[in-house]
């Protein structure tokens, strides 16, 4: 059975693999490429295969043949897919201010002064004055919206009317750190837009049509339903995470406590919840065991509360993922004697995902999950017999060790890559992440059902906080402990190629124990510390960049903001003052000797001074004008700057200004 198992696994996982290696390479180096074109090229590989069915070949060579023509089809499929999406998603948004329709498709998040949501704008509504009839335009934009007291604020599948002018995002890599235009684009969003207030409304809407909405608004109603239990603000944001991925309430000293403990991926529902929910439902429904064809009853039971489930909790990519992964085995468990194996589970659910939307592959949760499933399949069972115990508790903690050990180790290349931090007592943390987590989703599961027993439902609640409590207090006594964390440890591109070459070299020598094997995993050890020791010699200066009305010092992927009282900084003999004050404007001095030279005067939104009352106090170079400053006054200062033959740069809101140090 596990070599038929693996004869049907491995052609699909060899397909899914060369379909992903089309969406990469396709969008990295061939993005002007046509879908006609590769349609035409599609075509033509497909002909072979057409006739290679209808003749049966039974040649080595011609089999052989037909493998490399399935994967090149295979291949120019995952570009063509990658294409069409791109293509879908990019758009060129007019420069002045137009009035949208659309809908609403997130539940609104308050960032700030502003609330934030992801909205499909379908059409734009013209002018009187606009010779153009409706323009439709069906695409998704991040949209941050100002409310005031009267408005009614839209939820998940309302619409909204907003008028204003729609950007495409732009990145500032050298500042930020990352691109983020790049990781909006891959969230399927083409524009980012602002609506003052009095310049949107809300539209309600009683039943929305979409499927997601619906899912979403039930997420919203169940979050409502966990505040109205009067928990900690703290546990009630790790209940509505841990049950039904809603992380708006966590605060960021959460996030960072469970991310130093290693711990953050119960922070976002995964096939960990999902494995979790499986086990509770498999215990309640043992007794149909008993009765005839119980067994496909159960499995049937459990697939159909694992799709409620994951539509209580919003159908997010990663519960959806792993939903349709667990179902596949559960099906494939009544249908196939012994089932399908996890691998053939895997590989097909990565392939529907990846025909459903190419843009997952880089995502980063569907690379980590998807990563670390493999990661399980395939070093679990050899890492669990390095201990035999016929003691239960011992051989629950080894498991649960083996377990965790083999998905951080899969995971761990591209932990250092994006995230440059590895926490040293993760196998520590995850086995009481575990038993706590497995007692939260249970007594979550007891309140809801139970809230209406007055009684019975006020016990679940405060047991339910007890436990999250504990798994609190837990999370932060690792955290806390010396060496917790090891941070700024970031791979690179090629440390990462090296890094999966190293597990496949390692997975081979734990099975196979041969001396090559050995001298091939010390060769690639030795060149992922080469490439380190190149990282180290070959560093970047460090730079000093003026945004968000702050000075900024990053070096390498640390990024600090430097403070001063007064605005006025000196950093490596270059002297800045930054004005986002009247601290300096009736500031007046007698003789002739100014107080100091400034290099850089940066000015930005709250200065209602004049260069010339500053020219008065400093002997300025430059002036660095931010784009949080209003149009008027940044004439006024440009005309100032002129007059006084003073050099000026205007920031854009898209950059900051850097210099090296």
């Amino acid at each position: 059975m596990e070599k038929k198992s693996y004869l049907v696994s491995y052609p699909l996982f060899r397909l899914t693999v060369f379909m992903a290696a089309g969406i990469f390479i396709f969008d990295r180096f061939l993005p002007d490429v046509s879908v006609r074109s590769l349609l035409i090229v599609l075509c033509g590989a497909v002909l072979p295969l057409l006739l290679s069915a209808v003749i049966k070949f039974r040649k080595f060579t011609l089999n052989y043949s037909f493998g490399i023509i399935a994967s090149v089809c295979f291949f120019l499929l995952g570009g063509m897919l990658i294409v069409q999406k791109k293509n879908s998603i990019e758009y060129e948004w007019h420069e002045r201010s137009l009035c949208y329709y659309g809908v609403v498709e997130t539940t609104p998040e308050v960032k700030g002064k502003t609330l934030c949501s992801e909205v499909k704008v379908e059409y734009c509504i013209p002018s009187a004055s606009d010779s153009i009839g409706r323009r439709y335009v069906n695409r998704n934009i991040l949209l941050y919206f100002i409310p005031d007291s009267l408005s009614y604020i839209p939820r998940c599948g309302d619409k909204i009317v907003f008028h204003t002018s729609i950007s495409r995002p732009v990145s500032d890599i050298e500042f930020m750190g990352f691109d983020y235009a790049g990781y909006l684009f891959n969230k399927g969003i083409s524009g980012t837009a602002l609506a003052f207030s009095g310049n949107w409304k809300g539209i309600k809407v009683e039943e929305p049509n979409s499927l997601k909405h619906m899912a979403l608004r039930c997420r919203d109603a169940v979050s409502a339903m966990f505040r109205s239990w009067d928990m900690d603000d703290d546990e009630l944001a790790v209940v509505s995470a841990l049950t039904i991925g809603d992380k708006s309430e966590l605060t960021p000293e959460q996030k960072a406590v469970y991310s130093g403990a290693g711990t953050s991926h119960v922070l976002a529902l995964s096939g960990l919840h999902v494995g979790i929910l499986s086990c509770i439902l498999y215990f309640l429904l043992w007794p149909l065991r008993k009765l005839k064809g119980g067994k496909a009853i159960q499995s049937v039971v459990v697939a159909v509360a694992l799709w409620i489930f994951a539509f209580i909790s919003g159908l997010s990519p990663s519960v959806v993922r792993a939903v349709t992964m667990c179902t596949l085995y559960l099906v494939a468990s009544v249908v196939v004697e012994n089932g399908f194996c996890g691998f053939f589970s895997l590989s097909l659910t990565a392939f529907i995902m990846l025909l459903y939307n190419p843009m997952y592959l880089f995502d980063i949760s569907f690379q980590l999950s998807f990563v670390a499933v493999l990661s399980i399949i395939l070093f679990y069972p050899v890492i669990s017999v390095w201990i035999k115990s016929s003691n239960r508790l011992v051989h629950y903690i080894w498991n649960a060790m083996s377990v965790s050990l083999a998905a951080q180790l899969g995971t761990l290349p591209l932990i250092l890559y994006y995230f440059g931090t590895f926490p040293t007592y993760f196998l520590m943390a995850n086995l009481v992440v575990g038993v706590l987590a497995l007692c939260i989703l249970s007594l979550t599961i007891a309140s809801l059902v139970c809230s209406f027993i007055p009684v019975v439902g006020d016990l679940c609640i405060w047991l339910l906080e007890v436990v999250t409590k504990i798994l609190n207090g837990s999370m932060q006594f690792v955290h806390s402990l010396e060496g917790a964390q090891i941070t700024s440890l970031y791979f690179n591109q090629i440390q990462v190629l090296f890094a999966f070459v190293l597990l496949c070299l390692l997975y081979v020598f734990l099975k196979k124990k041969t001396p090559a094997g050995l001298i091939g995993i010390l060769s690639v050890s030795c060149m992922i510390i080469v490439v380190e020791v190149y990282k180290i010699r070959t560093k970047d200066a460090p730079s000093l960049f003026f945004a968000h009305s702050d000075l900024y010092i990053r070096n390498n992927r640390e990024l600090e903001v430097l403070a001063s009282e007064n605005g006025l900084h000196e950093i490596n003999g270059i002297r800045i003052g930054v004005m986002k004050s009247p601290h300096w404007k009736d500031v007046r001095i007698t003789g002739k000797t100014k107080l100091a030279t400034l290099d850089y005067v940066y000015i930005s939104r709250g200065f209602s001074g004049s260069i010339t009352g500053l020219s008065g106090l400093f002997d300025i170079k430059n002036v660095i004008i931010d784009e949080t400053v209003s149009e008027r006054y940044r004439e006024f200062l440009k005309d100032e700057c002129e007059k006084l033959n003073i050099r000026y740069t205007e920031k854009s809101a898209q950059a900051s200004f850097r210099i090296l140090l």
